[in-house]
């Protein structure tokens, strides 16, 4: 069995040691797919390198998609939040499910991100599962493991950051089963986060967020 691993990066100074620490931690064959949107592309090591064509963290993972091999495709991010550890956790999980979500939210999960981010992520979270009847509480993760046989149903559409909201969405409608898996959600080491909060980014992503909902929740996308 195959694990495919896409990771989109935007300016991220720690992609190598990510790379490195997955290598280490999974001992399942699998293969490491970097889609990078940086202005000047980044030096990669052990690992895959796509310069994306479109914008977006959504439309990296599509983009990405492309290029994998795997019976199993894992998303996570590349500022070191996301633990390679728990990869095979989710990969675990998908014996008796179709998509394993990292968690920060259930029992064993924990996030040590900044407290105001904590509260926004927080408020998002219950009002994208209620807007969508989602019975997750993650529902804003970005660290999945979903099996090849779902994309194979399901048509991405993305817009912004949030696709795994958007794959579990979809995936759901068709029957496919989705469970919480407890990961450790780590503070970023090095660089900056895509969206400040208290910006005008910040404002953005949260538009785009419910702009998000509402169109999934409609079927305009």
């Amino acid at each position: 069995m195959m694990i495919s691993i896409i990771i989109p990066t935007k300016n991220e100074p720690r992609i190598n040691n990510v790379i490195e620490n997955i290598h280490k931690k999974l001992k399942s064959k699998h293969e490491i797919i970097v889609v990078d949107e940086s202005a000047v592309a980044p030096e990669i090591k052990k690992a895959k390198l796509i310069r994306q064509r479109s914008h977006g963290l959504g439309n990296a993972i599509k983009e990405g998609l492309s290029y994998t091999k795997g019976d199993i495709i894992v998303i996570m991010d590349g500022d070191e939040q996301h633990r390679p550890e728990d990869i095979q956790k989710l990969i675990t999980a998908l014996s008796s499910s179709d998509i394993a979500i990292g968690s920060r939210f259930i029992a064993g999960g924990k996030t040590l991100d900044v407290t105001h981010r904590k509260f926004i992520s927080a408020a998002t979270r219950k009002i994208a599962s209620f807007i969508l009847n989602l019975p997750l509480e993650d529902s804003m993760s970005g660290f999945a493991a979903v099996k090849r046989s779902v994309f194979k149903k399901i048509k991405l559409n993305p817009l912004g950051y949030k696709i795994v909201l958007e794959i579990t969405y979809k995936a759901r409608k068709k029957g496919f089963v989705i469970t919480e898996v407890p990961i450790i959600f780590l503070r970023r080491k090095e660089g900056e986060s895509k969206v400040q909060v208290f910006s005008l980014s910040g404002i953005s992503e949260v538009v785009r967020i419910f702009r998000l909902l509402f169109e999934l929740r409609l079927n305009l996308r």
